[in-house]
Formats: structure tokens, C-alpha cells, sequence
């Protein structure tokens, strides 16, 4: 950019020793015209450099494929956060101390959730949910945030 610059101010410098150098006259006019023809290459240079590189912009998609390890990480991720809202919404609820784990896989990009594992064994409800059936409520919960079917929802104690 700086070298531009500089050949611009250079052509200005250039017209104006011309202008003072070449007498009034008919070869002033040439002069002038030629000149003008050097001020209009250096002003166009650039673009011309800019025009001859042909792949400039060219996208590949080689050079987009996604990073499996990422999808990966990323889809683990969203299951946590599942487990995560599950666990946070029955704690609210009143059922404590449960584990939660689903299971998944990933085919063509694509997360699929398998079952969710709900293990009791440290359960503890609070007084005023004794009364309900622990494993309607908590299916239910699930199948809210899953969209999982009852059959693929597992408790173990």
C-alpha cells in the first residue's frame, strides 16, 4: 500500500516538472496526453493485481468437513445438559440424590437418544411427595425433556 501511495505522489511530481518543462505548444498537448496515460496505469495497478489472482475467493469444501471430534464433543455435551435439567427439575420436585445417565449415538451427524438410566439407590423424596407414584413422576419428567418412550426409560435401585 505504502509503494502506492508513493508511485501516486511520484506521478503528481512527474506532472508537474512536465508542466513547467514543456514549453506551450502543439507537443504540449502529447505530452500532456501521455502523461495522462501513465497517471491512469498507476492508478489501476492495483486492481489489475487484484483481478489477475484467480483464486482468491475459491472455497473448497475439503476445507469445511466438520471435525468429527468436535461433533462428538458437542453432542456429549447436550446430553449432559439434559441430564443436567432432568436432575435440576425432579431436585426441585422433591427426589434427591438421583442418578441419571443417557445413552445415545451419532449417525450421520446426528444426535439419537437411546435410553435414560435412572439409578434410585440413593433416593430420597421429600415428605410431602411420599404419596406419588416415584416412577410415573419421574418417567414423566423424562419423557418431557427426552422424547423418549417408557419402554427405553430403565430404573435400577
Amino acid at each position: 500500500m505504502a509503494g502506492y501511495i508513493l508511485s501516486i505522489l511520484g506521478i503528481v511530481v512527474a506532472g508537474i516538472f512536465i508542466d513547467i518543462i514543456v514549453p506551450d505548444g502543439s507537443i504540449n498537448k502529447y505530452v500532456k496526453s501521455i502523461y495522462s496515460i501513465f497517471v491512469v496505469a498507476v492508478i489501476l495497478t492495483p486492481l489489475v493485481k487484484f483481478l489477475a489472482k484467480k483464486d482468491v475467493y475459491t472455497l473448497q469444501y475439503e476445507d469445511y468437513q466438520v471435525n468429527v471430534k468436535l461433533m462428538a464433543y458437542i453432542q456429549n455435551q447436550q446430553v449432559k445438559q439434559m441430564e443436567n435439567k432432568i436432575k435440576t427439575q425432579l431436585e426441585s420436585e422433591g427426589f434427591k440424590n438421583l442418578d441419571i445417565k443417557i445413552n445415545f449415538s451419532t449417525s450421520s451427524d446426528e444426535l439419537t437418544l437411546i435410553s435414560c438410566e435412572i439409578n434410585l439407590k440413593n433416593l430420597s423424596i421429600d415428605a410431602d411427595k411420599q404419596h406419588i407414584n416415584k416412577y410415573e413422576f419421574i418417567t414423566g419428567v423424562v419423557k418431557e425433556n427426552t422424547n423418549l418412550v417408557d419402554e427405553v426409560i430403565l430404573f435400577y435401585e
